[in-house]
């Protein structure tokens, strides 16, 4: 069930909420700035209704500073973005929930992420789960066509010239001038259903484990 959707008087001291953390920035020419909110979002859905759990709307924006020589992107800093997760987090608490699962599609929001130290929350990374995790590439357009086809434009696909990079500071732009870091035309709905089963499965192990 979705937090938006219920009333104050559904909300029940003791579950679990799982909060989709993603990004508003750029994903080349055929996918939405949206990408990482939506797959994150997609995977949240998953887990919690594994989980019987409720799912909080998604925060985003995060932190995209990498990207924001493209139209569109927008980006927190670091404490901005920290402290916005730790305010839906004590939110959350404060409404009875003892256990807050933070599902994070975006690898710039990883050291905000990781400087949480909140009773009962507990964050997973999906670009984590899979070896090579690209930027609007194989896995992620693949993904977005398995999750949503009709926000991909499949016309404009095509092999792009990037470099991928290899510094802890760095600007897109300055390694692909369309803004995509991998190749979508490698990408597949079929392949989009395996990378998430495999995401899904995988987390899940991550929280099976720490019990």
């Amino acid at each position: 069930m979705k937090l938006m959707d219920m009333t104050w008087g559904d909300v029940k001291p003791g579950g679990t909420a799982v909060v989709p953390i993603g990004s508003v920035e750029q994903h080349g020419p055929h996918m939405p700035l949206g990408a990482d909110t939506f797959i994150a979002e997609a995977v949240s859905n998953e887990i919690a209704s594994k989980l019987n759990a409720v799912v909080a709307p998604s925060v985003a924006p995060g932190v995209s500073s990498e990207h924001m020589d493209f139209p569109g992107t927008l980006s927190l800093s670091q404490k901005s973005f920290k402290n916005q997760l730790t305010d839906v987090c004590r939110s959350l608490r404060k409404s009875g929930f003892r256990r807050i699962i933070l599902v994070n599609g975006h690898g710039g929001n990883r050291r905000a992420l990781s400087s949480i130290r909140l009773r009962g929350v507990r964050h997973l990374d999906i670009v984590g789960q899979i070896k090579g995790y690209d930027h609007a590439g194989e896995i992620e357009t693949s993904l977005m066509l398995c999750l949503h086809p009709d926000k991909v434009r499949v016309k404009k696909i095509r092999m792009h010239d990037f470099r991928f990079p290899g510094k802890k500071s760095w600007r897109t732009i300055d390694y692909s001038k369309s803004g995509v870091l991998g190749d979508p035309t490698k990408a597949s709905k079929q392949k989009g259903r395996a990378y998430f089963r495999q995401i899904v499965s995988q987390l899940m192990g991550e929280l099976k484990n720490e019990r």
